[in-house]
């Protein structure tokens, strides 16, 4: 019995060697499922009816036609035409590996929502001059991006798991600090208009001086609110208090470079 028997027609070039390569098994399909997946009840049936099919062992489909399935972007009422376009068998299969997909989709979609919120909440613990200088980076970032995005704020700033951001409610003033300055870095390794902490000549940029603000949690900028600020920090932080030497350090040091600015 020949082994195309029972398959609808299909043109030589589909399946000629030098094409080969583009198409794939309905087994590489299933094995390239997430683990999540599995959880599905489902998924077992999908299986075993893969397993109890000649027809469905020995299908190619196109790397298109592959792609439309992992991603469950066939809707039900698109079956028909989806058979026909891909020169597929109108077999259960397809509609329950689509639903199961979809499915699947969904929950991690429900998972994403939930996380962010998650999130968002416990970023909304931290102090007000924390979540000041979040915003003001995000903003800084996108005044220099093409379209007003803020990818590097993003992807390397804010926390994308609830792990992360247990983290940095844990942090100390001064890793919050460091991930400041480091995060200036990044900006001005991505934009030729972010200029670097230090220029050429080995001056304060104006990076360098929105890095001071936010150490002293300025909002004016002006000399009452810096040495206001100052004052108010160092009670807080002054070695001889009970702070940290290295913090009041970075404290005076944005000061004197805040001062030496508007003098």
């Amino acid at each position: 019995m020949s082994p195309t028997a029972g398959f609808a027609p299909v043109s030589r070039r589909r399946y000629s060697p030098g094409r080969r390569g583009r198409y794939r098994s309905l087994a590489s399909l299933l094995d390239a499922q997430p683990r999540g997946l599995a959880k599905d009840p489902r998924h077992r049936l999908l299986w075993d009816h893969f397993m109890a099919s000649d027809r469905l062992k020995k299908l190619r489909i196109s790397a298109r036609c592959y792609r439309l399935l992992n991603e469950a972007k066939v809707p039900p009422r698109n079956l028909t035409d989806f058979y026909r376009t891909y020169r597929l068998p109108e077999d259960p299969f397809f509609p329950l590996f689509l639903a199961v997909k979809s499915a699947w989709y969904d929950e991690r979609a429900r998972w994403r929502e939930e996380r962010e919120k998650a999130i968002m909440a416990m970023m909304r613990r931290l102090p007000e001059h924390r979540r000041r200088a979040l915003r003001i980076l995000a903003e800084y970032e996108r005044r220099h991006h093409p379209t007003g995005d803020n990818p590097v704020w993003e992807n390397r700033l804010f926390p994308k798991t609830k792990k992360r951001a247990a983290e940095m409610l844990r942090c100390s003033e001064v890793e919050w600090h460091e991930t400041w300055r480091l995060h200036l870095i990044r900006l001005s390794w991505r934009y030729r208009d972010i200029p670097e902490l230090i220029d050429a000549e080995g001056r304060p940029t104006y990076s360098s001086r929105l890095l001071s603000t936010l150490i002293l949690r300025c909002h004016r900028v002006d000399r009452k609110e810096i040495a206001e600020n100052f004052r108010a920090l160092s009670k807080e932080f002054h070695p001889d208090l009970g702070g940290s030497a290295e913090l009041f350090h970075r404290i005076k040091t944005a000061r004197d470079m805040l001062l030496s600015k508007e003098s």
